[in-house]
């Protein structure tokens, strides 16, 4: 294969053959973090045209290299030099340099970067449900660089065996997590949880839902499953005034968890009680329940009340086995399964999926949805209540920048536990921080105005303010965890960690081994209290994440260290070029007491106020309209071609307020209709040098995730279709860069 931008230079046969690069410093090991540089050479006779050195890793091109060109005594020596600030996991691989000469490619001995960090696991300890006696195995491995791996198990936070090298397995009941250790420090597992399979608890809340002649329709809730599925439930039943009547047991497949108990006697009492089973055995009877069938031809409802629907649902959420209180909650959320239609995954976890999906209105129209699901291979009841209980929490939210639920609903399917999927608005834009990411991660970066960027902040304030009033508790603020909506007004979402504060103001969390540490308040790595303000802590980094355009809090900072590096009184530095005012709301939110912070009204009205005295909007000529539109919604206009906009690296924030940046647009006479089919360049001056920042520069190889963060795919359309709406969005000519 010919690299195609490598253009040719006709040199004989000899001096082809004798063309070759210079040996290669051969294998580079560098501390994750730190920056390196390599480079490649070679020295052809002086030529009259200019020769291209193409950079590949792992066989793929990539476009890093700079090259220069050395002319000595009729020698041409072409350098070409790859140079990586934060060399990060995804850098490591084998690099070679190619050149093509009249067609023939010259390829350069390989340069292998090895980056060396904490430990990576590559398999990770599973829970298992296990029957008693049965033999078991947990599984752990991990690899470096730097090797040797070794693994210590951990049972019940104890360690209990002597360290090996990776790969491990254990057998023992209980919690267990495994640490990989390297010279570079250590890496914690998931929890694995060893549960004995036993006989399933009690069954509860044994009603009749329905009186006939001859039928008794009851229901009930399952108590614990014993770690083993429940798969059959006996309902027994007995005359009541009928001395010596036999005894009938009447076996019925779960879920759902309800029976219809037909041929019996009209005007008639009955004793029932019910037990369900497992593959271990059956649960104890539950206490009896007495009813009486009617008259014949007669019917009779306790849910005489409630629409056929309501009664629907109320049998489906019962049958999940979940909590009464939890029940209530979701009853008049539920949605009919034939009105959701499921399209393609969005984006999919270890746990879970986000579809695109469509929900059908009551006036036959549609509307766009994204469904968040369960992967049920491996679940338990409490991991879906704990699903659900996101869904909840939303419940019950109306504002504007906190994302609000559609409704719940469950998929039944024939002997399995329905499946529950919580139906939200579609964000066409997706999360914020993906949002930042890409508007830096072209060629040429999409340019965000600060006014722009604090209309992020505020939007996110505002939704705080509106649930710390509602006595909430987020936990898991992020840039991650805010939608943009059409409109790009942002959302507050991701309840996962939310908690609802009953008494006083503080929740003490059980256990933190899976929360997000660089979003986390002091206080909270060290005791595990959860406030108002540690919310606020959290939003102060999120405004970061924002100034920065998606950088990751603490570059060069491992988890395991951020607890000593705060206390010793370190922070989050000030972006480069960010409003020194908006800086000072940052770091007043990381104030080590608690009581020192605001509260999310004051950030939200020193926002407003910093966001006031920018430049307003004075006059249409000063509103600039990227091209919003995307391809499948121009189908209109075959005969045109798509173009996106020219972009720019203009800077998040800026401090100066005294030049004038330069603004070019092409001008046409519009119509109202065509406002959304025109793009902007904005190309600004030099930029003061920020003397007081020790924060690294806008860098993308800084953006790698840590392993606190799901690691996502960014998706693969054009930045203009993910950046922007169909509708204009207003950008305000900047007049401080």
């Amino acid at each position: 294969m010919v690299p195609a931008r490598a253009p040719s230079v006709h040199l004989s046969q000899e001096e082809i053959q004798k063309l070759r690069f210079k040996p290669t410093v051969g294998t580079i090991q560098r501390s994750e973090g730190a920056e390196v540089r390599f480079n490649c050479s070679i020295d052809i006779n002086d030529i009259s045209q200019d020769l291209n050195i193409l950079w590949f890793r792992n066989g793929k091109e990539i476009p890093d290299g700079m090259q220069t060109a050395v002319y000595t005594q009729g020698t041409v020596t072409l350098l070409s030099t790859i140079s990586i600030k934060s060399v990060q996991r995804a850098d490591a691989g084998e690099y070679h340099c190619r050149l093509s000469v009249s067609n023939k490619i010259i390829e350069s001995n390989p340069i292998i970067i090895e980056v060396e960090g904490l430990p990576t696991f590559t398999i990770q300890p599973s829970d298992v449900n296990i029957t008693r006696n049965t033999p078991f195995t947990l599984t752990c491995e991990a690899v470096g660089p730097p090797n040797p791996v070794t693994i210590e198990w951990l049972h019940k936070g104890k360690r209990f065996a002597e360290p090996t090298e990776s790969s491990s397995t254990i057998t023992i009941e209980g919690t267990n997590i495994c640490e990989a250790h390297n010279e570079k420090g250590l890496t914690v597992s998931r929890e694995a949880h060893i549960n004995i399979k036993e006989l399933p608890d009690k069954v509860s809340k044994v009603t009749v839902v329905k009186r006939e002649a001859n039928k008794l329709l009851i229901s009930w809730t399952p108590g614990h499953d014993g770690f083993s599925p429940l798969s059959t439930c006996y309902i027994t039943v007995r005359e009541l005034l009928e001395p010596g009547s036999p005894t009938a047991a009447h076996p019925t497949y779960v879920p759902p968890f309800q029976y219809e108990i037909s041929n019996l006697k009209a005007m008639t009492w009955y004793n029932m009680s019910v037990s369900c089973t497992n593959e271990i055995g059956p649960s104890p009877p539950s206490a009896w329940v007495q009813s009486n069938t009617t008259e014949g031809g007669e019917s009779f409802t306790f849910l005489e009340q409630l629409s056929i629907m309501q009664y629907f649902f109320i049998l489906l959420v019962a049958s999940l086995g979940i909590s009464s209180e939890l029940q209530a909650k979701l009853q008049d959320v539920m949605i009919m399964r034939d009105l959701l239609s499921i399209g393609k995954v969005l984006g999919e976890g270890e746990f879970g999926s986000v579809m695109e999906g469509h929900l059908r209105k009551p006036d036959g129209t549609s509307e766009k949805v994204a469904v968040k699901t369960m992967k049920l291979d491996n679940f338990s009841q409490r991991e879906i209540e704990e699903f659900l209980n996101e869904a909840a929490c939303m419940k019950d939210f109306h504002h504007p920048n906190v994302i609000r639920l559609l409704g719940v609903c469950l998929e039944v399917v024939s002997g399995h536990f329905p499946k529950p999927m919580v139906v939200l608005p579609f964000m066409k834009y997706g999360d914020l921080h993906s949002f930042l990411l890409l508007s830096r991660l072209s060629e040429e970066p999409v340019y965000l105005p600060t006014q722009m960027l604090l209309k992020f902040m505020i939007d996110i304030a505002l939704g705080m303010e509106y649930l710390s009033g509602r006595n909430f508790l987020h936990r898991d603020l992020a840039a991650r965890n805010c939608m943009l909506r059409d409109d790009m007004s942002v959302c507050v979402a991701d309840f996962g960690l939310s908690k609802k504060i009953y008494s006083g103001d503080y929740y003490r969390q059980g256990r933190i081994a899976k929360m997000p540490v660089k979003w986390i308040a002091l206080e909270s790595l060290a005791d595990r209290v959860f406030t108002v303000k540690s919310d606020v802590w959290a939003f102060g980094v999120t405004m970061w994440e924002i100034a920065t355009r998606g950088m990751t809090p603490y570059p060069g900072v491992q988890n395991h260290e951020i607890y000593d590096y705060l206390l010793e009184g370190n922070r989050l530095k000030q972006p480069s070029d960010c409003l020194d005012e908006l800086y000072d709301i940052m770091f007043s939110c990381w104030s080590t007491d608690p009581v020192d912070r605001p509260d999310f009204t004051q950030v939200r009205k020193r926002l407003e106020s910093l966001a006031g005295k920018l430049p307003a909007v004075s006059s249409r000529g000063d509103i600039i309209y990227i091209n919003t539109s995307f391809p499948e919604e121009e189908e209109e206009l075959p005969g045109e071609a798509a173009e996106g906009p020219v972009l720019t690296s203009s800077p998040s924030c800026s401090r100066q307020t005294t030049d004038t940046s330069v603004v070019t647009a092409e001008v046409h006479e519009s119509t109202d209709a065509e406002d959304d089919r025109y793009v902007v360049v904005i190309s600004s001056g030099d930029h003061a040098p920020r003397s007081a920042v020790d924060a690294p520069p806008l860098n993308h190889r800084l953006l790698q995730q840590d392993s606190e963060e799901t690691v996502r795919d960014l998706p693969t359309k054009s930045l203009e279709t993910l950046l922007f709406s169909t509708k204009s969005l207003l950008l305000i000519k900047p007049a401080f860069i």
